[in-house]
């Protein structure tokens, strides 16, 4: 995990709302992991879009 150029000089308060907000971000990508292989395992296909930025779907247009 790549920590922020100034990390050393943040305050404790700092460091731990950084890294709480890091958890926070890889607990919803865990759940949503989860929650699609869930979905096959119960026979359920997914089917994902191919673009999911709008500024690409824009220069493919």
């Amino acid at each position: 995990m790549r920590m922020p150029k100034n990390w050393n000089k943040l305050k404790l308060d700092e460091q731990e709302q950084w890294l709480v907000k890091k958890y926070q971000e890889m607990m919803n990508d865990v759940d949503s992991v989860s929650r699609m292989l869930a979905k096959i395992r119960g026979g359920q296909r997914i089917v994902v879009k191919e673009i999911e930025r709008p500024d690409e779907a824009l220069l493919k247009s």
